[in-house]
């Protein structure tokens, strides 16, 4: 029987085999989805923790972040918690729910009989650091639990309450004369293998290197003050350097206040395995910040929900303190 939990996992290329806890692959976090996901370099919010946890590293203030992503298939919310302690470096906690669905059961002969539901929680902690004012890096560990419960009678689906842990590792510099060039690299979601109902079905988790660049163009704020303007690009790969897909992002901030963002992810396809997640192709949003808070707004075009007339919709909520 087709789960809920297998409609978010993304077909991949006979070469590989079906990778376990595909919701991974969702992304998280309003202003990295409005860039294209291209944000292994950037300089993130409390959200960082989900893409390169070394721009946490650079955070000066305590934050709390809030997301919420809405498709076809599943919704999502998190908690970030981030704690700079000085010099000792910067500590951050997040969960992130996701309600994957339900469906109804039936018998032999089409009649309702329950109703099961799937979900997943992944609980974050990392720990980042500064190497001087140019590096930074940052480890996270994530306990992942799967879960498919039913309400009523569901002889043909299989129920399960199963765990496995995975890490992140990211690492920032910064290069130029004005510190107008940021490399990032990140590899996110190495570990254990999910394991569903017995060893045979153990897939592996869905594991990717990400390495990206930021520039920011400086001749635009020297034009008209007032105005920042940054671009981004990012490639992505399986751990064996397989399948790469580009993304790219674009960020023009208006008085510090107003942020208008934009991507592109050519040639993703909902079969990609290293794509968006559910194959969308580009992204628009935009911030408004004032003061502490900051709310952030992206709505992603093509792909599996666009394609089934639910475009997704991330919204993120951010308040620092100073």
């Amino acid at each position: 029987m087709l789960t809920a939990l297998a409609l978010v996992s993304v077909p991949v290329s006979g070469a590989f085999a079906q990778e376990g806890a595909a919701f991974l692959r969702v992304p998280v976090g309003a202003r990295a989805v409005s860039q294209g996901q291209a944000v292994a370099a950037s300089r993130m919010g409390a959200d960082g923790i989900w893409w390169n946890p070394a721009s946490l590293a650079w955070l000066k203030d305590r934050e709390v972040g809030l997301n919420y992503a809405s498709n076809f298939i599943l919704t999502g919310t998190s908690l970030d918690l981030v704690y700079p302690a000085g010099r000792a470096g910067v500590l951050s906690a997040s969960a992130l729910f996701y309600n994957i669905g339900e469906q109804t059961a039936t018998d032999r002969l089409g009649n309702s009989t329950g109703t099961f539901y799937t979900s997943a929680l992944v609980t974050a902690a990392s720990y980042a650091a500064t190497f001087g004012d140019k590096f930074a890096a940052a480890l996270t560990y994530k306990l992942i639990r799967q879960t498919q419960t039913c309400s009523g009678s569901c002889p043909d689906v299989d129920t399960y309450s199963v765990r496995t842990n995975a890490f992140d590792l990211g690492f920032q510099s910064v290069r130029g004369k004005a510190g107008e060039l940021t490399l990032g690299a990140v590899v996110r979601d190495v570990g254990f293998c999910a394991q569903i109902i017995d060893s045979e079905q153990c897939d592996p988790l869905p594991s990717r290197f990400h390495l990206g660049a930021e520039y920011r163009v400086d001749a635009v704020s020297k034009a008209r003050p007032g105005l920042t303007l940054r671009v981004s690009g990012e490639v992505v790969t399986r751990l064996s350097l397989a399948e790469p897909t580009l993304r790219f992002g674009a960020e023009l901030g208006v008085a510090e206040r107003l942020f208008l963002r934009a991507g592109v992810l050519p040639g993703i396809s909902n079969e990609s395995s290293t794509g968006s997640g559910d194959g969308s192709k580009a992204a628009i949003g935009f911030s408004i910040r004032q003061g502490t808070l900051a709310l952030d707004f992206a709505r992603t075009f093509g792909g599996l929900s666009s394609d089934n007339g639910n475009p997704p919709t991330y919204v993120t909520l951010r308040m620092a303190f100073r």
